[in-house]
């Protein structure tokens, strides 16, 4: 008689369509829109270590089962560490097909050193994406060097 496979499976993890790291997001109040404010990967810092200053997340989910509790973590890579975690809320895919659009406010965090850093986003505990961002030394640059590259320098 053959074995039968385990009916306990676990769910499977719902899929990111989109990690971004930006600035900001607005969402309009008539049309529900989202606006993608500033997009970058990259931070230009003069010195080590160094604050970054706060910035937003934009994840949109889909191919979700019922209920997922996401948290996310700032991953130093060259030390193989967590910088930062967070809980951040539980969403609901009320069908397989269901996208869901989260705004994670992140707030500063000190980076060491040079290098390259991951945001991840987990899913009931379950890793299930991650967006690569790099902290680059620019010694003496122009006075906006700390902010991403996307901003565009006060005159």
């Amino acid at each position: 008689m053959a074995k039968r496979r385990s009916a306990q499976r676990g769910k499977p993890p719902p899929k990111c369509k989109a990690i971004l790291l930006c600035d900001h997001t607005i969402v309009e109040a008539v049309t529900g829109k989202i606006s993608i404010i500033g997009i970058f990967d990259n931070w230009f810092l003069p010195q080590f270590p160094r604050p970054i200053r706060p910035f937003t997340c934009f994840l949109q989910m889909t191919d979700g089962v019922g209920k997922y509790a996401v948290s996310v973590e700032v991953h130093d890579l060259q030390a193989d560490q967590i910088l930062a975690q967070a809980r951040i809320t539980e969403v609901a895919f009320p069908e397989r097909v269901s996208k869901v659009n989260l705004m994670i406010p992140v707030p500063p965090l000190l980076l060491r050193h040079a290098g390259n850093y991951d945001f991840v986003v987990l899913a009931d505990g379950q890793e299930i994406d991650r967006q690569q961002f790099q902290a680059v030394q620019v010694p003496g640059g122009p006075p906006h060097a700390t902010n991403p590259p996307h901003e565009p320098e006060e005159h």
